[in-house]
């Protein structure tokens, strides 16, 4: 398991979640293009975010990888 981090749309600051997944999990979350409401402690304001938009913390996000 690792925590689920994005990035902040206003700042470009990575955030941690309080969101504890593994890879299965967030692909599973990505395929069924779910929304997660986050807090930001950069810009003190909530973000809503597609689960494309994140990835677990220390791997690389699905975006990356597609553009490589």
């Amino acid at each position: 398991m690792s925590i689920v981090v994005y990035r902040c749309p206003t700042t470009d600051n990575e955030v941690e979640t309080a969101i504890e997944s593994d890879n299965i999990t967030l692909l599973r979350m990505q395929t069924s293009k779910l929304t997660l409401w986050v807090w930001c402690p950069h810009c003190m304001a909530g973000h809503q975010i597609s689960a494309h938009e994140a990835h677990l913390k220390g791997s690389p996000r699905l975006a990356d990888l597609a553009a490589d």
